[in-house]
């Protein structure tokens, strides 16, 4: 039975090898107001959730989705949904690399946030959800569903300066 013994080597082999896989970490560094989205209706300000993701493994590990819902102003909660080009966006070993996931805020919501956040220049935001990912670029293990959860803030500046801007004729 040398097949069932190469087989057993092998299963114990990736046993041995999962565990030393570690997680990786993501962190909110911070959300960006880029412009207005007039294909939704209502009309939506365009926000960037840029978020660092830090690879400690020795391999590559690429994030093929992250899905989840930022509350802002700690009530106002909007949907997250990023799905990543058909390879996912590799993330090189024992690195941090930023990702850029879009939201679009409903029109009014941001106004309405502008008129609660008159008297404090940020406005709170929270991020919780989840990633995809897959570990190394030969392989193509997936895991799924690893949990993040962060807190930031907007400045109530940067989205006047999106806002009244967006809706002047050029």
């Amino acid at each position: 039975m040398p097949g069932l013994r190469v087989l057993v080597a092998l299963a114990l082999a990736a046993c041995g090898a999962s565990a030393c896989v570690e997680k990786p970490t993501m962190h909110l560094n911070h959300a960006e107001i880029s412009g207005l989205q007039f294909a939704t209706v209502p009309p939506g300000l365009v926000m960037t959730l840029v978020i660092d993701v830090h690879n400690p493994n020795s391999y590559d590990v690429a994030v093929r989705a992250v899905r989840g819902q930022t509350v802002l102003a700690n009530q106002f909660p909007l949907p997250v949904y990023f799905q990543a080009p058909p390879d996912g966006i590799w993330l090189a070993a024992g690195q941090t690399t930023p990702m850029r996931v879009p939201v679009t805020m409903p029109m009014p919501l941001a106004w309405t946030l502008v008129q609660q956040s008159l008297m404090s220049p940020t406005i709170p935001y929270r991020f919780i959800g989840t990633a995809d990912v897959t570990a190394t670029r030969t392989l193509q293990l997936e895991k799924d569903n690893y949990s993040v959860d962060e807190v930031g803030a907007l400045t109530r500046a940067d989205m006047l300066a999106v806002l009244p801007a967006s809706l002047m004729p050029r």
